[in-house]
């Protein structure tokens, strides 16, 4: 990894000295639309589960991770007045906490997931620049990416009448993938240096095999319970009643057995589209 952030900071040094031909500073953030990887489809298994049960009344569902917050900051060093490389570094983060509330008679459930993601990307971007009126751009650029995250999950069980509320969570040990990034702007000149910048942009990026230490703290049946231990967050899916559905385990070893399939190291992604307004500084 220490090699890969060699070569992307070589290689923005080599544009600076052996081409630049002018610099500037980019600042932009918005908001994320995202796809969530396993973690939405695990989702949707769990509401269909329970939908799918004649004694439970299902009034509300556990939500998908959907949206998120990006912030980034990157200095491009131009070729050419069209043609640049940029090296940036950026904040991406998405969390939705969300409840299904079920009943059967006077027995009430509630099960709240709190899914937290967050990232640091390190990126390398070739930009390319159209001029389209006297102050005004058409911005396209793309290129790789370094992605050092962080992932925390929790799910909550309350079934007040038994006297039960515990959760299980699971917090794994920081991860990197690599990806990429790559979209298109418009560019309006507010000065002579200052432009005001708005991008749509795409992003692919996923975490996966993610290790580490899980609890599962609370009261079943009034009955106080404090487990830990370590291990890898699974997506599987499972046969009921002729269905799969799509779920989560947290295991030191990948899940096995019949009603089965799918199974995997379960994945949470920041793959997805932003739309970012932003300023761009020439210095």
């Amino acid at each position: 990894m220490k090699k890969t952030l060699v070569v992307l900071c070589l290689c923005f040094i080599l544009a600076s000295y052996g081409f630049g031909s002018g610099f500037s500073l980019k600042l932009s953030g918005g908001l994320n639309y995202l796809m969530g990887g396993d973690y939405n489809d695990i989702v949707q298994g769990q509401n269909g589960s329970y939908h799918s049960s004649a004694m439970l009344s299902v009034s509300s569902d556990l939500k998908k991770l959907n949206l998120g917050w990006n912030a980034s900051a990157e200095a491009i060093m131009n070729f050419t007045d069209n043609l640049g490389v940029g090296l940036g570094v950026g904040y991406i983060s998405a969390s939705n906490e969300s409840t299904l509330s079920a009943s059967a008679g006077v027995l009430t459930l509630d099960a709240t997931n709190r899914p937290t993601i967050s990232a640091v990307p390190i990126t390398l971007n070739v930009h390319y620049f159209l001029p389209i009126g006297p102050t005004m751009n058409v911005h396209f650029f793309a290129g790789p990416g370094v992605y050092f995250g962080s992932v925390k999950f929790e799910n909550e069980v309350s079934i007040p009448l038994l006297a039960t509320d515990y959760t299980s969570s699971i917090k794994p040990d920081s991860s990197t993938a690599f990806g990429a990034q790559g979209g298109l702007g418009l560019e309006i000149g507010l000065s002579s240096s200052i432009f005001l910048v708005f991008d749509i942009q795409g992003r692919v990026v996923s975490f996966t095999n993610l290790k580490g230490p899980w609890t599962i703290t609370g009261t079943v049946l009034s009955i106080p319970i404090n487990l830990s231990g370590a291990g890898t967050l699974w997506y599987q899916e499972s046969l009921s009643s002729g269905t799969y559905y799509a779920g989560w385990v947290i295991k030191a070893t990948q899940p096995a057995g019949t009603g089965l399939r799918n199974v995997h190291a379960a994945s949470f992604s920041l793959s997805g589209v932003s739309a970012q307004l932003g300023f761009r500084i020439a210095l």
